[in-house]
């Protein structure tokens, strides 16, 4: 009898699961604007347990839901256009390689080029007829979703590879960009979307601190 080809995930962690979560929902909202369906879930997502050392998260995050579920999905997306659409230089740029500098791993002119090899060693990269450059925003958390959850083709990667992928190519920018949408005078949903990341992200910083 031949050994079976079934494949089966490993169970993830309550935490992990959270962390992957909430990276997945980062990563879709800073991919496009939410619709209606996304609002409404958002909406009526039950609230986080306000623990000591995710206090402030759970605040956010209550602070998001509740924005989520008065939003109107047409101003959602005329927000997102106005922050980070149109033609040439967007009001806030989602690109890691626009805030990174002399004191980042990388000068921002090998931050892209870092990233992709470092996408390679970890068997990632752009799916087919994706464009959207690696070091987006977006992007970022859904490689971070990829490195907690594990997909059809891995498991779960370590903390430790978990840790390096955040450390050098999320850490050292996210604060500028989050800092930049929540004082932009324009934003409104996005800002409690910003400050929502910022809080998680610091959550996450913290945590990979003492693992």
């Amino acid at each position: 009898m031949s050994a079976s080809t079934i494949g089966f995930a490993p169970r993830l962690e309550p935490e992990d699961r959270v962390r992957a979560d909430f990276y997945a929902l980062l990563a879709r909202l800073y991919f496009s604007a939410p619709d209606g369906q996304l609002l409404r879930m958002m909406g009526t997502a039950p609230p986080l347990a306000a623990e000591a050392d995710s206090a402030r998260l759970a605040l956010a995050w209550a602070r998001l839901s509740a924005a989520a579920g008065v939003m109107d999905p047409d101003a959602a997306h005329d927000e997102y256009e106005a922050l980070f659409g149109g033609v040439g230089k967007s009001v806030i740029s989602l690109f890691g390689s626009f805030y990174v500098g002399a004191h980042a791993p990388g000068s921002a002119g090998q931050f892209l080029v870092e990233l992709r090899a470092a996408l390679a060693d970890l068997g990632l990269g752009l799916q087919t007829g994706q464009s959207m450059p690696e070091d987006h925003l977006s992007a970022l958390f859904e490689t971070m979703r990829l490195l907690v959850e594990g997909n059809a083709a891995a498991g779960p990667r370590t903390v430790a590879e978990q840790l390096a992928f955040f450390k050098k190519f999320i850490a050292p920018w996210y604060a500028k960009c989050c800092s930049a949408i929540v004082e932009t005078p324009i934003a409104n949903f996005y800002k409690t979307v910003a400050e929502c990341a910022h809080a998680f992200l610091a959550v996450e910083y913290e945590s990979f601190a003492i693992a």
